[in-house]
């Protein structure tokens, strides 16, 4: 049985720009390299922060992202 994929939420930096994100707890160390998206071509420069009492497994993680999409009427949520 594989173990169930945990994320956890990290403050990004690319640059002089900030953002907050999730990322899969192997990946969330501060000082890591890392992409958001599977497949982009930026990665942001480095993990700034880890928030270590912030942890989601992979479909609490989907659900949260399906509820804050369709929670503003200009942002289509995705199709499950």
């Amino acid at each position: 049985m594989s173990a169930t994929k945990t994320y956890r939420q990290c403050r990004l930096r690319l640059g002089t720009e900030e953002t907050t994100g999730w990322i899969e707890t192997r990946g969330a160390k501060v000082g890591a390299h890392v992409e958001l998206f599977a497949g982009s071509s930026t990665f942001w420069e480095v993990v700034v922060e880890v928030f270590a009492d912030v942890t989601l497994d992979h479909a609490q993680l989907r659900e949260q992202q399906q509820l804050n999409r369709n929670s503003l009427p200009s942002v289509q949520g995705m199709s499950r």
